[in-house]
């Protein structure tokens, strides 16, 4: 029997994403270089309806693998669970100090070499790729300032 959670929620989060954005749209989403009350939460709200139809097509085409089958509370999840809640909380707590560009790429090696267990060389590229992009997309294009930490000598 399929599991009928998947696509409930995909259509709740779908029902949810169409709201937000039609009512961020209604407080203005600006430009990209001087963004309005609801361009965050347009695209936001954007992205979570795509995720939302992706969820919904991919539970309704396919039976979901047996890993998917096992309670989310299993020993092994909730151990996973409480090592990225750690996580999270050293990365908030170490963000001031150290900077985002050093905290981020060592929060992704974090999750994917050890967490995960992921390949080293895969979860360094990609943590690598995650911390410019996001740097690229924040500092850059946003102009938001993240904390530079021991990077302050670094000019850019």
């Amino acid at each position: 029997m399929k599991d009928k959670t998947d696509p409930a929620s995909g259509f709740f989060w779908l029902i949810f994403s169409v709201f937000a954005s039609y009512q961020s749209y209604q407080l203005g989403l600006g430009t990209l270089h001087q963004p309005g009350p609801g361009f965050l939460f347009f695209w936001t709200s954007i992205v979570t309806a795509i995720l939302s139809v992706a969820v919904i097509v991919i539970s309704l085409s396919k039976r979901p693998p047996e890993e998917a089958q096992q309670p989310a509370f299993a020993k092994k999840n909730v151990t996973k669970i409480v090592l990225v809640l750690i996580s999270l909380f050293f990365y908030a707590l170490l963000m001031e100090p150290l900077g985002f560009i050093i905290v981020t790429l060592v929060f992704f090696i974090v999750l994917l070499g050890m967490i995960e267990k992921k390949r080293w060389s895969f979860a360094v590229l990609v943590s690598l790729i995650v911390t410019v992009v996001s740097y690229l997309v924040f500092e850059m294009a946003l102009q938001s300032q993240l904390p530079k930490g021991l990077l302050t000598f670094l000019r850019f």
